[in-house]
């Protein structure tokens, strides 16, 4: 099966395939048959996910992982149920992407059982490096359940990672859950990893970095936050990444807030609000981030103004 490349997205981002096996000119016809099976079930997952169209999505990724199974194959199945998981985590079901990645590393071990260490090679560093990624997934979606202990001790363990990707993301969430638990040795620690990774920092480095920076100012000098916030907003926007850069508007109007602009943080929630709104009509969900935002905002807007209405037949 082809490796996948993945997109990094918000708040658990596709990372860095692991590395995989290649289709070869000696394989039989009926294996690139099979392979271009599992590849055609990743790639329509991929496109589904680019525009948030997420049943169609995990639809998809649990097709892959079926023939992935099928097939015996610990790399297909490390990618696809990575990319399942990311995908319940981007329609805000954290539950379920925690049952995922539990169904994951119990199909990755069995496969580990037994293995000679003379042929053992790809298939361990395979294991580790999908273990990395469920470890990064397990620690968003504890994050976003408020199981934030959990997310801390995954967050560390994804910063152990040997890929780049997962341990920037990593470090990410160590910081964001860290400043949720008003650990600031850790936030600050997370923030300085952040900044000391190699140049010329990407977009999402970017905007990791000046959004922790806005966390740790927020106490202190929240006018200074709410600059940062507002950069960090703007860094996602420019990255595609809808659902961070609502977040960082809402961290920038808790900012605006502390710094004595009420009216502004007023406007932002409900920008915010109407944002998550859009993200989640997909689902066909109320969304009750989308609520609270609303109503913090104290504003009588409605949350999806141009969503679409029942006619008469």
């Amino acid at each position: 099966m082809s490796p996948m490349k993945y997109r990094l997205l918000f708040a658990l981002p596709l990372c860095a395939a692991l590395a995989g096996c290649s289709g070869g000119g000696n394989q039989d016809q009926g294996v690139q048959v099979r392979n271009a099976a599992w590849q055609q079930a990743m790639d329509a997952g991929q496109q589904a996910l680019a525009i948030g169209r997420y049943s169609v999505a995990e639809r998809e990724y649990r097709e892959a992982s079926r023939l992935a199974l099928r097939d015996d194959d610990p790399q297909g199945i490390a990618d696809s149920s990575y990319n399942l998981a990311v995908t319940q985590l981007s329609a805000d079901k954290p539950t379920d992407a925690l049952e995922t990645v539990q169904n994951a590393r119990a199909a990755l071990e069995i496969r580990s059982v037994g293995i000679q260490a003379q042929t053992a090679g790809t298939e361990q560093k395979t294991a580790a490096m999908g273990t990395s990624a469920l470890d990064l997934v397990a620690a968003g979606a504890y994050s976003r359940l408020g199981r934030l202990a959990e997310a801390a001790d995954m967050a560390r363990r994804a910063e152990q990672s040997s890929e780049t990707d997962i341990r920037q993301r990593a470090m990410f969430i160590a910081g964001i859950v860290a400043a949720r638990r008003s650990d600031s040795a850790t936030l600050a620690a997370s923030l300085q990893s952040l900044s000391s990774l190699p140049q010329p920092h990407s977009l999402d480095v970017q905007g990791d970095v000046v959004a922790l920076q806005a966390l740790t100012l927020l106490h202190t000098d929240p006018a200074r936050a709410q600059e940062l916030a507002a950069q960090a907003v703007e860094l996602r926007r420019k990255n595609g990444d809808d659902r961070a850069m609502i977040h960082a508007m809402a961290l920038e109007a808790q900012a605006a807030k502390a710094a004595g602009h009420p009216e502004v943080a007023s406007a932002l929630l409900a920008r915010a609000a109407q944002g998550q709104a859009a993200r989640s009509a997909t689902t066909g969900q109320n969304d009750p981030l989308a609520i609270q935002y609303m109503s913090e905002a104290g504003l009588s807007l409605p949350l999806q103004p141009f969503a679409v209405k029942e006619t008469e037949k």
